[in-house]
């Protein structure tokens, strides 16, 4: 249990019976007694306090009611007593019943706010793990003890060339768009007024990556995923015929998955990276797939494909060292099936719209590689592409 803040226990009793009373993790809001509150997450305690409105006012970028109330975070229940907490608490509700502002009462850090950011997303996007490891691993060690307010884009330009010693430029791109999207949530919720971010020197030497898979590569990779497990083989099947992010397929729910009269099916992806849902038609092997699926489904868990980041990534790294493509990604499997289906004479709109990109300039920078001379050889669909690789490699029918 985290440490107890300082303050006689008697006097406390009631603090100390809610502290002890609190369950070893937390997924809601925090609970409160008199007004004092305690969220246990998994970094430890932290303390809040309810501030009464009875005037309306706006916080934390909200335009809060009269009657409603205001919840404030202070960090870390052991550098509080319970004395100095409800010393604030008076001074902040003070501050309200004389309708002062209450935002600047807090010298919110990146820590605190790229923490609450975390919780958040985590019920929103694909890829929570990469997101964590950008900020727990990249961007904490340089940010976390600063207030939001004092990040300048000096201060930016100075860890892109710090990290830019030893990552590739588009990685610690990623890792910029992570550290943007927080502070731009931060100018929304009202904690700073501008995003330093966007004045940082442009990260450059980014070279679209374009590696994708021959038929050769694609035989041996099936072939080596099934001798590993029979999902494994599935899951790379699944990335090649849908051209779906990996994320999308990890997070994908069956209630996502939508029968059509004549046995097709329809995967509704939600949301997409451009920020709106779109649908993606299953082929033949993409149904066999989910009717194996539905076998292998976990109780209790409603993903299509119940597997860990973690197993996934420890069985991708066993399959490509054992057919010796140490450089192949999972991504690269997307960029595969744009470029077969490309070749195979697929609209650009029409798959641009199928990988979710907004526009065709993603999609010819780095996915369609072979766009100038697939016209020629564009002779049998994507469908049928896939499914005399997958024949050829597995003898089975996809």
């Amino acid at each position: 249990m985290a440490n107890k803040p300082r303050g006689r226990h008697r006097k406390y009793a009631e603090y100390e019976n809610l502290l002890s009373e609190l369950p070893s993790k937390m997924d809601k809001r925090p609970k409160y007694i008199n007004g004092i509150g305690i969220f246990r997450g998994a970094r430890g305690d932290t303390v809040w306090i309810k501030v009464r409105l009875s005037h309306a006012t706006t916080y934390n970028g909200k335009v809060r009611p009269a009657g409603s109330s205001a919840e404030i975070k202070l960090g870390k229940l052991s550098s509080w007593s319970w004395a100095q907490l409800e010393t604030k608490l008076a001074e902040m509700q003070g501050r309200a019943d004389r309708n002062e502002p209450l935002e600047d009462q807090v010298d919110l850090t990146f820590s605190d706010w790229s923490s609450d950011w975390l919780i958040r997303a985590k019920t929103r996007v694909r890829d929570f793990m990469s997101l964590s490891i950008h900020v727990n691993k990249h961007l904490l060690p340089t940010f976390g003890a600063r207030p939001l307010k004092s990040i300048t884009s000096n201060n930016i330009n100075h860890w892109i060339s710090s990290q830019l010693v030893s990552l590739a430029p588009a990685t610690v791109k990623r890792q910029m768009n992570t550290f943007k999207a927080i502070l731009n949530d931060a100018v929304k919720s009202g904690h700073i007024e501008k995003n330093p971010c966007s004045n940082a020197d442009p990260i450059r030497g980014i070279v679209g990556r374009q590696r994708f898979l021959s038929t050769e590569e694609l035989i041996k990779l099936l072939k080596a995923a099934n001798d590993i497990d029979g999902w494994l083989e599935d899951f790379i099947v699944w990335c090649l015929h849908s051209g779906m992010r990996k994320g999308e397929i990890q997070a994908l729910l069956w209630e996502d998955v939508h029968k059509l009269e004549g046995g097709l099916a329809l995967i509704n992806i939600k949301p997409s990276k451009a920020g709106t849902p779109r649908y993606v038609n299953c082929t033949q092997g993409m149904i066999k797939i989910l009717e194996r699926q539905k076998k292998r489904k976990v109780e209790a868990d409603d993903r299509v494909f119940p597997i860990s980041a973690m197993t996934l990534r420890r069985r991708w790294e066993a399959v490509r060292e054992k057919v010796g493509l140490m450089d192949v990604t999972i991504h690269d499997l997307r960029r595969t099936h744009s470029t077969y289906a490309a070749k195979a004479g697929v609209d650009l709109n029409t798959l641009a719209g199928r990988l979710g990109h907004s526009d065709l300039g993603m999609l010819q920078k780095h996915y369609a590689v072979f766009v100038g001379s697939a016209a020629a050889d564009a002779a049998n669909t994507i469908q049928e592409t896939f499914d005399n690789l997958f024949g050829a490699a597995n003898g089975k029918e996809t």
